[in-house]
């Protein structure tokens, strides 16, 4: 019974919110949505790897109508005093395919294999198929978004063994719903987290290897996942206790392997034919000699870590939660939002102690910690790499969505404690709590994005 209610609760909770942020977002107002979008295309027009151009520019070519749709919404997406009102939305809704094709310095996503991009190429592509103004197709590969991300995320609650509601409470939490709706990886690799962190909980409730199937599931997910943010190999180190001993002809270690190969070929394709280094903010960000730095200043980076955390907490409470939108028009919920979620995830985690299938080895548990805080230093040391000044006493570009994929292994830490611990009707305490997370999201996300956009506006689109 559980099972349904709390897919059930997910379909009902998320599916309206991100079908109305997918309809109410402006194109290009979704984080970093612009170089998604253009990405996507790029693989459009028959370009799976991204190229490089000259020694500082990184991308490739693309329907300049892209350009064109961008530079209608340009002045409220730069400015945070000018919303977008019906006169600007109509305008741009004239805006068609086919024009010329220009190259475009995506440096931040040109990177990216096309994987992820499915759902927004299958929306851009049908857009083009049928004429759709440009404004219109993407908000198809919104919807197409929405669907590959939810079905994962409720195949994700029926499969897992426990913490259902902690699971379900980060899938609903507004920057989870806000990236389902949007053009860009960042949905997926939720739902693929939640996905992963299910099928793992299977074998370590029952005491057992996974199935051939469970495993390759896993070993996919990980290559897909870390091809397109390097951090996520980790999440092969707990496949160590599920691992078959052989699966078909092959010995069980070959899936990990090869998701591994993946990964390290598709990084070192990238940082040597495509990465550019993005200067931003006055800020120019040079590997080698950042690397030079660190080799003689070994303690830079812990140092750079701890000021990070110390200084610039929001990566891992305000930005992971809720801080939706891109450069001026960043949507920010009201702050008691913030603590609520925080509260009832705390709570959710709690609840899952008293989980009669909550019963993994205390060495299963280890290790997905270690996973755990492994990718979060992870995360910071690539950025330190990329996209911090060499020397800087702190890390820049550290964003909260990067981490809200990781947020599932929580669900898999706290300890067994159901034989100790018997609480009664601990399934409805999580769903209660989890239909409290999903109003809340229901109405602050909505709300918040009403105000930020189109704040001054006669009607809406």
């Amino acid at each position: 019974m559980s099972r349904r209610l709390f897919v059930l609760l997910f379909l009902t909770l998320a599916l309206p919110v991100s079908i109305f942020m997918a309809w109410s977002m402006p194109p290009f107002f979704n984080v970093d949505e612009t170089n998604h979008v253009m990405r996507a295309e790029t693989v459009l027009q028959g370009q799976f790897f991204g190229k490089k151009a000259g020694t500082d520019q990184s991308g490739g070519k693309i329907d300049s109508a892209l350009l064109g749709l961008l530079d209608r919404y340009w002045p409220m997406l730069t400015d945070p005093q000018k919303h977008v009102t019906v006169e600007h939305m109509a305008a741009a809704r004239e805006i068609h395919w086919g024009a010329e094709r220009h190259f475009v310095h995506i440096p931040n996503t040109a990177i990216y294999p096309p994987n992820l991009y499915l759902p927004t190429m299958i929306g851009l592509g049908l857009g083009k198929v049928f004429d759709l103004p440009v404004q219109d197709s993407i908000l198809l590969a919104r919807f197409f978004n929405i669907g590959f991300s939810t079905a994962l995320i409720a195949a994700a609650l029926w499969l897992t063994a426990w913490g259902r509601g902690a699971m379900l409470a980060i899938a609903l939490w507004p920057m989870s719903v806000a990236q389902y709706a949007a053009c860009s990886q960042d949905g997926l690799l939720i739902a693929m987290a939640a996905l992963f962190v299910a099928l793992l909980s299977r074998a370590m409730a029952d005491g057992r290897r996974s199935t051939g199937a469970e495993f390759l599931g896993m070993a996919l997910l990980v290559a897909l996942m870390s091809m397109s943010r390097p951090t996520n190999l980790l999440f092969l180190l707990p496949l160590w206790w599920v691992m078959p001993a052989r699966i078909g002809r092959w010995p069980g270690w070959v899936g990990p392997a090869v998701a591994a190969l993946l990964t390290i070929g598709w990084a070192l394709h990238a940082a040597l034919f495509v990465q550019v280094m993005q200067h931003h903010d006055g800020i120019s960000p040079d590997m080698k000699a950042q690397l030079s730095y660190l080799a003689a200043h070994p303690l830079a980076f812990p140092e750079a870590f701890f000021n990070t955390l110390e200084r610039w907490w929001w990566p891992f409470t305000v930005a992971m939660l809720g801080w939706v939108g891109w450069a001026h028009t960043n949507i920010v919920l009201p702050a008691p939002a913030y603590d609520f979620y925080l509260n009832s995830f705390g709570l959710l985690l709690l609840l899952i102690l008293v989980d009669p299938q909550n019963r993994p080895a205390p060495r299963q548990k280890l290790t997905v910690g270690l996973t755990l805080l492994g990718s979060v230093l992870a995360i910071f040391f690539l950025q330190y790499l990329t996209f911090t000044a060499p020397a800087a006493d702190m890390v820049g570009g550290v964003q909260g969505r990067y981490f809200i994929p990781l947020a599932f292994l929580l669900c898999l830490l706290p300890p067994a404690l159901s034989r100790y611990l018997p609480v009664r009707h601990s399934v409805l305490a999580a769903a209660l709590v989890v239909l409290a997370v999903g109003i809340t999201t229901a109405v602050a996300l909505p709300y918040a994005t009403m105000l930020q956009v189109y704040k001054g506006a006669a009607a809406l689109p």
